[in-house]
């Protein structure tokens, strides 16, 4: 029988940090750097501090939550094509979450509303710079309509980019993370299975239309799945 436990199904800590690069398609180090800092060396000789940008639901045994990974997600979003310095990143992110008055602004619910607008409007002031308002704002609303969230307004539910090109906002949810669903690991969200075994089974071959067939799902569905598991080779 399940440990009953308070901490809501989002919070539980439930990854480690390489597995979570693995699934959003970051550099391991990227990560660990984000999510518990580390120390390096200053070009001047002089030892630094990177602190970290997320507070990770499980410090001690360096555990992330589903939560976390959204917050990752949206991390990555931002800095995917405009390469923000994460100093930048780290002051804007704290400029918002006092404004709003919250302690986790990437996935708050308001972050969608008025958020984005804030964090715009702060990183071209800091940067001095005019920044591409419109391609800015594109980028965020897509990496945020891939959350879904309950009544709450609590993350539920992410359907991660499965491609590692294109428009980000024509790729397909297909692949869903659900910490209710297959241990909370990549799965088809029609049929529940994960993507690690459609990647198996194609290796064993099995073709994706008897896989399509077996999981009563379409075909283009199972071809997805095995882009997503084979992007983190590319």
């Amino acid at each position: 029988m399940p440990l009953k436990t308070s901490i809501p199904p989002q919070d539980q800590s439930a990854y480690r940090a390489a597995e979570a690069a693995q699934i959003l398609a970051l550099p391991a180090g990227t990560v660990k750097a984000w999510t518990f800092g580390h120390d390096y060396q200053h070009r001047d000789g002089s030892p630094k501090r990177f602190v970290k940008l997320i507070a990770v639901a499980d410090p001690k045994r360096r555990l992330l939550s589903f939560a976390n990974l959204c917050e990752l997600h949206i991390l990555a979003a931002m800095r995917r094509n405009h390469r923000l310095p994460m100093p930048t990143v780290r002051d804007v992110l704290d400029f918002v979450g006092r404004e709003l008055g919250l302690e986790r602004p990437l996935i708050a619910r308001e972050f969608r509303t008025n958020g984005i607008d804030l964090f715009i409007e702060h990183a071209g002031l800091l940067l001095n710079a005019r920044l591409r308002g419109q391609a800015f704002r594109g980028e965020f609303e897509s990496a945020l309509q891939r959350i879904d969230r309950n009544h709450a307004g609590a993350p539920v539910r992410l359907f991660p980019f499965t491609r590692s090109t294109g428009d980000l906002a024509a790729q397909p949810r297909v692949v869903v993370i659900d910490p209710l669903l297959a241990f909370g690991r990549p799965a088809l969200a029609r049929a529940g299975v994960t993507t690690a075994v459609i990647e198996d089974r194609f290796g064993a071959g099995d073709s994706p239309a008897d896989m399509a067939t077996d999981y009563q799902v379409e075909e283009a569905e199972i071809w997805e799945a095995i882009r997503f598991e084979r992007r983190h080779a590319a």
